[in-house]
């Protein structure tokens, strides 16, 4: 990966960013920021009384959060957060998903908060991803009502971006929501989080080194023609700073933690200005969903997404390293780009039907993949312009990864897991294997894998070799 002397944007800035965005976009394609206002310092809660005042409407304002006790320093935060806004506004907070073992971005959580928030004049989320996307979809939902988020960890990037994971028949799916209107981070928050989940968010953004190559990847396949450098560029240029802070982040030190919620708000930015997860969602996001998905199925608690990720990254990295090092544009058959649809289905239900009896997300997810394949169809002439242009296409998608050995060894001194076994809790050889394996079968989004599997290259000893070769640096299995 190339150093570059450009320093990390300031996402609180948010009209320097809208500037360099703007710079990298002269057909102004990228969609505008939504937020109004980002506040990311030691004594950040202190801002959220103006800016309720400043955004919110007539009505009480209702703090949305789960049941999960959370602290900055020695005082519990939604307490502390009620505590700064009753002497001005009416307050009233709900705990969503009491009696719940754990809880899901679903049907029933996104009706329980909308109820709950009908007379509201603003809402504040404080909690995790899960509970950010809950309060954007129930906001959106409901009309728009202003929302501020309290980030409680460096976990994810949802706080940051207009998009929501959510569980539909049992399969992740990422659909259109709403921006917040402004987003707090106080790094008093953040340092009291458990340490695992801001090193998970070290392994989230260890897809910074290999999204963005299967973003590349599908548009010039002709699969995704929103590919642009710039909102890869808000995050990526970080990405140097970012692996030589690895030890930083494990020591849970200030400036580590700072510069993991800068580059964490950027990449949401950068997906929402996208319109896509894409530039940091790849291969790497899909084996995460898809091991959720069978955590569900089964009742098992899930681990953290971006521990997941970080894990899938350096698999995905190796992946890339072998492709960029063996793929040979002559041998391959452009036919091979429009598969027989029954086979492909097939796959599809094999992969996924023992998720649940009903079949419904193997059918969730075959809808997803049936799109994508009637998308391939329509790409032929950009298949055959992208294998004749493949020593330039190979050199642009060698400066969007990185050494896989680099990422691992900086994704093990941040103390965020490197094998699918750290996991907590673990997951076997097994199950790894089948995620990594079924990966191009869940969405329709193109990645790595699915040029893999196009050519043959990605069947259960493709899997087995690469996971082979991660044990030798540390990772995989």
């Amino acid at each position: 990966m190339p150093e570059t002397a450009d320093p990390i944007p300031d996402p609180a800035d948010l009209d320097a960013t809208r500037g360099l965005l703007a710079a990298g976009d002269p057909e102004r394609r990228l969609h505008p920021i939504g937020m109004r206002a980002i506040r990311i310092g030691g004594h950040a809660l202190d801002d959220l009384p103006a800016l309720v005042a400043d955004l919110g409407r007539p009505g009480p304002v209702v703090i949305l959060g789960d049941a999960t006790t959370m602290r900055r320093g020695r005082e519990d935060l939604k307490a502390l957060v009620v505590e700064r806004l009753a002497p001005s506004r009416e307050t009233r907070r709900v705990t969503i998903g009491t009696g719940r073992p754990e809880l899901h971005a679903d049907e029933d959580a996104l009706a329980e908060a909308a109820a709950a928030i009908v007379d509201a004049g603003c809402v504040v989320s404080v909690g995790s991803g899960t509970m950010t996307d809950i309060a954007k979809a129930a906001t959106f939902a409901t009309g728009g009502l202003p929302l501020i988020v309290v980030q409680t960890a460096v976990s994810v990037n949802a706080f940051s971006d207009d998009m929501a994971v959510l569980v539909r028949n049992g399969v992740k799916r990422t659909v259109p929501s709403r921006w917040p209107d402004a987003l707090v981070i106080d790094l008093q928050v953040i340092a009291g989080a458990p340490p695992e989940m801001n090193r998970a968010g070290f392994g989230e953004l260890a897809s910074m080194f290999t999204a963005p190559a299967d973003w590349y990847l599908a548009g010039a396949l002709g699969m995704d023609p929103a590919w642009m450098a710039a909102p890869v560029d808000l995050f990526r240029r970080g990405g140097e700073e970012l692996l030589v802070a690895a030890g930083a982040v494990r020591a849970n030190e200030a400036g580590a933690l700072a510069l993991l919620a800068r580059l964490m708000t950027l990449s949401g930015i950068a997906l929402g200005v996208a319109g896509s997860t894409a530039p940091i969602s790849g291969t790497e996001h899909i084996v995460s969903h898809l091991l959720d998905m069978d955590a569900e199925a089964a009742g098992r608690p899930l681990a953290f997404h971006g521990a997941q990720v970080g894990v899938a990254a350096i698999v995905a990295a190796l992946a890339w390293q072998e492709t960029l090092e063996t793929f040979d544009p002559d041998a391959v058959d452009p036919d091979a780009f429009d598969p027989d649809p029954t086979a492909v289905e097939a796959n599809v239900r094999a992969a996924f039907g023992r998720l649940d009896e009903t079949g419904a997300a193997a059918e969730e997810c075959w809808r997803d993949v049936e799109r994508k394949l009637e998308r391939l169809r329509s790409v032929r002439p950009a298949v055959r312009r992208f294998l004749r242009d493949w020593p330039r296409h190979k050199a642009a998608l060698r400066s969007l990864t990185v050494d896989p050995g680099v990422l691992a060894a900086a994704v093990g001194r941040a103390g965020a897991p490197t094998r699918f076994s750290d996991l907590d809790p673990a997951v076997g050889p097994g199950l790894a294997q089948w995620a990594l394996g079924s990966c191009h079968l869940m969405r329709n989004r193109f990645v790595l894998a699915d040029l893999r599997a196009l050519t043959g290259t990605w069947t259960s000893a493709d899997v087995d070799r690469l996971l082979t070769r991660a044990a030798s640096i540390g990772a995989g299995l």
